[in-house]
């Protein structure tokens, strides 16, 4: 609609079924107020002292209220006609303005009223053009609270009812729909700021925009049906996101990323006929103000769209400056709202809302998981046997979001009912090498069982420790010794002690290539940190991902993370002693295969050797080993002198493994250097070279 001469005039209304519709007769009822105000307060706007001062802003008056050319000082009609003109559009609009539901925002027609004109004001420049002269002044760029109540009042109890409503613990400013800047002035001489979200609305778009962080909102409107959600008390879930979506109530859901809180949250509110806000926590301002704003205006804006507010809050601690901000924010703003974090985030998180019910997706029972990956197989048409079932059920532990997303991958460009095994196993590694990438490194080795060199009785332990883990499903699951141990000894932990280089760590890996799973050797210094509470974190992260998979976590020189607790003497021993608690913990839960070697055995936490598997000693080979080493090292390319003693080599010196390693390369490059094959002569100068600076006399 053309907003100068083709402009209604001061009695008309507008009727209609539409955002388009509902904005035109906002703007005719602001024409309206306004020539309203101006009747009542033209001395304000036109100063017959200074006219040539305020003409040109006349003229556009004339322009925009009346559509005719005017002499000033403008001929409005009469108050009563006007404000008989604005009820009448009132009447004619309430439908338009009942379909945006300002109930549900804990508006009434007064609070509503004020919303919509501060809003249609701002999104109208030839309006908004206007305030100026009505407030007596050249140009504003926003009107106050104060002119905003004269402009929509009728009459002294209107005014009265109208102030009211811009009370701070009213939901026009309690919700930031409507916000009062300059705390320094009194409330009605501050200017007013209606939310962008509100324009939005009015112009019939989505309330949300572009204006928020990358990541920190996403508007979810599709979905699984409710029926799909599976989860370990499906009952109480379902009972407490009907309340979430249906009747405006809040929930916590615990559980790690994957575990299906956003699924079950949205499959919820969409049946209810809500879209789902999903909204990152850590991707909003860091600072407490800037999080709160933020966090606040998301609320509000959820309200606006009626949607439902999923916050992910994973890993938040006690003392996080943002848990007082969300408490507070929940006091002011009551939108449907889920808040997720997992179970290192929960005991936070609970402590600050106590009241709000809570329920818990991680599938930690072999019931639950079963039914969780026979419903995504046939979703994602992969037809498996009972067995095959329980052997998947049992090898991975993931998330229904981590176990979806593989069975896609490996479903895209493969048809047939049949999972590849070696195909799966490869997309989910794919995933947890990514993750674990922060904490652990995946290492190899290029050796065999034949390159250890170990005694019998040590090989028959490590032969034990693989059928240990090869035949676990069949012991615990199809034996039914899972029943007699409860929640311990499922898995497979180790402890590897001895002296350097003895082959501790390539046994660990032999272990690894046997069992077809990857070794990850967990980086410590990644994972301890200085600040409180952030190596429990650390550890709680690589666990739960070494968690979804089958993989051996090789925890190298053990003992700076697994000394023995001692006594309280300061805080500092406290908090050691917590975090070797918390290991305790963790490591009697892990499923998977660990691994500690240590070179000092004695350091290590009695409470750790109980819990422990096995328990192998790596003592220095004897001559006869060392002789072996000495000839295993040599490669079958490595041109060699004929009459090298190995068993002399043996009896001369007592090195480890490792340390004949060292030796034999050393002497190689000697070779190398000088042309020459390898001949005894080098391989002793290798040997003392070695031993010297290792601190030993190599005579």
């Amino acid at each position: 609609m053309n907003e100068t001469g083709s402009e209604r005039g001061a009695g008309s209304t507008t009727t209609g079924e539409g955002p388009a519709d509902l904005r035109s007769a906002l703007r005719a009822r602001c024409r309206l107020m306004l020539q309203r105000h101006l009747r009542r307060h033209w001395f304000r706007a036109v100063d017959p002292g200074h006219i040539g001062e305020r003409f040109a802003l006349l003229d556009e008056a004339r322009v925009t209220l009346l559509g005719a050319r005017l002499d000033p000082p403008l001929p409005l009609p009469d108050d009563g006609a006007l404000t008989a003109a604005i009820a009448d559009n009132r009447a004619a609009t309430r439908a338009l303005e009942q379909a945006l539901e300002p109930a549900r925002l804990g508006l009434d027609r007064e609070a509503a009223e004020l919303l919509w004109v501060t809003a249609t004001l701002q999104s109208t420049p030839s309006l908004m053009r206007l305030v100026g002269p009505a407030l007596g002044r050249r140009a504003v760029e926003r009107a106050t609270a104060g002119f905003l109540v004269e402009l929509c009042a009728d009459d002294a109890a209107h005014r009265d009812r109208l102030e009211q409503a811009l009370g701070p613990d009213w939901p026009l400013r309690r919700l930031r729909l409507l916000v009062l800047d300059d705390a320094r002035r009194p409330p009605l001489m501050r200017p007013a700021l209606a939310a962008a979200s509100v324009e939005r609305l009015l112009a019939g778009r989505p309330p949300f925009g572009d204006d928020w962080p990358q990541g920190a909102l996403a508007v979810e409107t599709e979905g699984a049906a409710p029926e799909s959600v599976i989860a370990p008390d499906r009952e109480r879930l379902e009972r407490l996101l009907e309340d979430v979506a249906r009747r405006g109530r809040r929930a916590i859901l615990i559980g790690r990323r994957g575990s299906g809180r956003r699924t079950a949250a949205r499959a919820y509110a969409l049946a209810a006929g809500r879209v789902l806000l999903r909204v990152d926590a850590e991707a909003l301002p860091a600072d407490a103000a800037g999080f709160e704003s933020a966090l606040g205006a998301l609320l509000r804006d959820a309200l606006l769209a009626d949607g439902v507010v999923f916050c992910r809050l994973d890993g938040i601690a006690r003392g996080d400056r943002r848990l007082p901000v969300i408490v507070r924010l929940l006091r002011t703003a009551d939108p449907p709202l889920v808040l997720a974090t997992d179970s290192e985030g929960a005991p936070a998180l609970l402590d600050a809302l106590p009241d709000v019910p809570t329920a818990r997706l991680d599938a930690d029972d072999t019931e639950t998981r079963r039914a969780l990956y026979a419903r995504l197989l046939v979703h994602n048409a992969f037809a498996l046997s009972s067995r095959q079932l329980t052997r998947l059920v049992d090898t991975y532990h993931l998330s229904p979001g981590d176990l979806n997303r593989a069975l896609r991958e490996v479903r895209t460009g493969h048809e047939g009912p049949e999972l590849r095994p070696a195909t799966f196993d490869r997309a989910v590694r794919t995933r947890l090498r990514g993750r674990l990438s922060d904490l652990a490194t995946a290492i190899t080795t290029g050796q065999s069982w034949d390159d250890l060199v170990v005694a019998d009785d040590l090989r028959g332990r490590i032969e034990e420790v693989v059928a240990h883990a090869r035949h676990r499903t069949e012991v615990f699951e199809e034996w039914g010794f899972a029943r007699k141990v409860g929640g311990r000894g499922r898995g497979l932990s180790c402890l590897f002690s001895g002296p350097p280089g003895t082959g501790k760590t390539m046994t660990a890996t032999l272990i690894g290539q046997a069992l077809g799973l990857e070794v990850f050797l967990v980086d410590l210094s990644r994972i301890v940190d200085k600040y409180v509470g952030e190596t429990e974190k650390n550890l709680a992260r690589l666990f739960d991902e070494a968690s979804r998979a089958p993989v051996v976590l090789l925890f190298d020189e053990a003992d700076s993370l697994f000394a023995a607790r001692t006594e309280v003497q300061s805080s500092n021993d406290r908090y050691a002693n917590l975090e070797v608690n918390f290991l305790l913990q963790r490591m009697e839960r892990f499923e998977g295969v660990s691994i500690l070697t240590t070179n000092r055995e004695t350091a290590i936490d009695p409470a750790f050797k109980r819990r422990l598997r096995f328990r192998l000693h790596f003592d220095p080979p004897d001559v006869q080993q060392r002789a072996r080493l000495w000839r295993s090292m040599a490669p079958t390319g490595m041109p060699l002198a004929a009459d090298i003693d190995w068993a002399g080599l043996a009896e001369r010196w007592e090195m480890t493994g490792a340390l004949i390693r060292n030796a034999m390369l050393r002497a190689a490059f000697l070779a190398a250097a000088r042309q020459s094959v390898l001949t005894e002569a080098l391989i002793r100068e290798a040997a003392r070279t070695e031993l010297m600076e290792m601190g030993r006399l190599g005579n």
